[in-house]
């Protein structure tokens, strides 16, 4: 499947920075699961590429000179593989490096008792189990978290958004010594057009890494592009930085995918 993707990120600050630095992943990663055709990301000056520990693209734009604003276009066409079943390991990012619990994904007494019927003896099945069960205690509700919520925070609060699902699925997971990872993203959804970057856990089993996008109850990639994965959202994240000076600051960002054929 082709899917032509677009995303724009603007923010605006409320007075003048005098100086930034901002770490850019919006480049999707080089996987047997898709092609990429074509992508650029237009930024207001030229970056430096580099990949980062795990393995993901990123771009780091320093601004030396006094602005008001920081603005983001990265768009292309993308071809995935929707009979993806799984994906095999990284040669250069063991395993074994995701069952350690991140600040973001640490696990509480409550998510580990919620758990527990079901982590037994953990399969594929028991965790889609976990998974639905998971996406019913804690139903997808628009601006109840933030980038900074822990997955005990979501929990105990009982909604979030696809970023809470898979830090709560994530650590409950490594709460067990079972591998597990952050992935983000972009979604291709039929019905309607995601107006954000999409999240979702892949768990280490037999070898392979499976999809447990909590979110949408989907356990296959079949309609998701791979941009960065990590611990957690902090290690995923679309636009990080530090900035000296500007005040507060909107932000504003859009994601439209759409079908290509």
């Amino acid at each position: 499947m082709k899917l032509q993707i677009s995303h724009q990120t603007n923010y605006y600050y409320g007075e003048l920075a005098q100086r930034s630095v901002q770490y850019i992943r919006m480049t999707p990663m080089q996987l047997p699961h898709q092609i990429i055709h074509e992508w650029n990301v237009m930024l207001p000056k030229v970056a430096v590429s580099q990949k980062d520990g795990f393995g993901n693209d990123w771009l780091t734009l320093s601004r030396n000179e006094s602005h008001d604003n920081l603005q983001m276009q990265a768009s292309g066409i993308v071809e995935i593989n929707t009979d993806t079943e799984r994906l095999e390991d990284s040669d250069t990012v063991p395993y074994l490096l995701f069952t350690v619990q991140s600040p973001l994904t640490k696990c509480s007494d409550a998510m580990r008792d919620f758990a527990a019927p079901y982590l037994k003896q953990p399969t594929h099945d028991s965790l889609k189990e976990l998974a639905g069960t998971l996406i019913m205690r804690m139903p997808f509700i628009k601006d109840t978290t933030h980038v900074g919520t822990t997955a005990s925070e979501a929990f105990d609060l009982g909604s979030g958004v696809c970023q809470d699902h898979t830090h709560v699925f994530v650590g409950i997971c490594r709460d067990q010594q079972i591998p597990a990872r952050y992935v983000s993203g972009y979604l291709y959804d039929d019905t309607e057009n995601h107006m954000a970057s999409h999240a979702w856990a892949e768990v280490w089993l037999d070898g392979y890494w499976y999809t447990f996008d909590i979110s949408n109850q989907l356990f296959q990639p079949s309609a998701h592009v791979y941009v960065a994965i990590g611990r957690d959202y902090s290690d995923t994240a679309p636009v990080r930085g530090v900035r000296m000076g500007g005040g507060y600051e909107n932000l504003y960002s859009q994601v439209l995918v759409t079908r290509l054929s």
